[in-house]
């Protein structure tokens, strides 16, 4: 049985979220706190999984035989080592360091379970030499399901739109999608464009003198207002630079949507014909995005986007890692 729980010690962050000394006890849930807790967790189970490579220095006092550490990307160990070109984030000194510490956790795992793409090609040369099993991001489309669908305020029912869904992070480039949407063909379509999830006031300002009454921002975004959004958004887009698996695409093709992203070999390997790679950041994106919304017919991706949703369900996800750990089982007993 494969159940998941989450650790005790982050509750010391919980109750001084707002707090001044907030971040002072987050290191001291993530540094202390949560190492000694694992350290004593690996003496009643086999085996430790750490489920976010980020926590990866957590579980120093584990024994490698017994850790394992699930990693999303390696965007910010990357960027953080100056490995990316032009990397959106300063991360400093502290920050470095930080991104030396989880490499030399994922080096002393026993396995480590990565998402697809060229996630596993990367670990290899940041000198990771365990196991590395792909298996993705478990996707609950359940949360956005068990609900009734609501709209948010901001937005009427007759609107056709272009939905984004992530964060403000500099990597996603939101200002470049504003930029593709102020082209004559898409400012004189009919689609808006919709940013769901978090946009910063200085970030909306901005994107609101740029396009006037064509966008709107959806903060703090609840289920029941991102299943609505989801439903009824003419095509779901991403202009990322980089990404480890992109949950909200998959989301967009349960929920039968045109996707549409750069014209990137991470996006056409991970999700295959269920997406749309067609933005070439060449300045005639806005005819390929119309076009792209204008032709799309959700049956021709019925099976495969049957597989896709298979493959990175729960169930899936739980079997690769009893896999992994009867794995780890056999070879410690031999």
């Amino acid at each position: 049985m494969v159940k998941r729980s989450q650790a005790p010690a982050i509750f010391l962050t919980r109750l001084t979220s707002s707090s001044r000394i907030s971040k002072y006890c987050f290191y001291l849930d993530q540094f202390v706190l949560l190492p000694i807790i694992l350290f004593f967790w690996q003496l009643k189970f086999d085996a430790i999984i750490i489920g976010d490579h980020s926590n990866g220095p957590s579980g120093f006092l584990v024994i490698p035989k017994k850790l394992v550490v699930m990693v999303h990307d390696s965007i910010a160990i990357r960027g953080g080592l100056g490995q990316i070109p032009d990397y959106d984030r300063s991360v400093g000194r502290l920050g470095a360091m930080l991104q030396r510490l989880i490499v030399l956790s994922l080096r002393k795992s026993q396995a480590v379970l990565a998402n697809p793409g060229p996630l596993s090609q990367e670990l290899r040369e940041l000198g990771v030499s365990c196991h590395i099993e792909v298996i993705g991001c478990p996707v609950d489309i359940s949360r956005l399901t068990h609900q009734k669908a609501m709209p948010p305020r901001q937005i009427t029912e007759l609107e056709k739109f272009a939905l984004y869904v992530g964060s403000d992070a500099g990597r996603k480039r939101k200002a470049l999608l504003v930029d593709v949407w102020r082209s004559d063909a898409l400012w004189k379509s009919e689609y808006k464009l919709v940013f769901a999830g978090f946009t910063s006031e200085r970030n909306k300002r901005q994107f609101e003198e740029l396009l006037p009454d064509r966008i709107t921002c959806v903060n703090d975004v609840t289920e029941a207002e991102l299943r609505w959004l989801y439903e009824n958004c003419s095509c779901v887009i991403t202009a990322s630079a980089h990404e480890g698996f992109c949950i909200p695409i998959l989301e967009a093709i349960f929920f039968e949507k045109c996707v549409i992203t750069p014209n990137n070999p991470f996006f056409k390997e991970v999700f295959g014909p269920n997406v749309n790679a067609v933005m070439e950041l060449d300045g005639r994106d806005a005819q390929r995005i119309l076009s792209a919304i204008d032709g799309y017919d959700p049956s021709q991706s019925a099976l495969p986007r049957e597989e896709l949703l298979t493959r990175y369900s729960f169930p899936t996800f739980a079997q690769s890692v009893r896999r992994v750990i009867a794995s780890m089982m056999k070879y410690r007993r031999s």
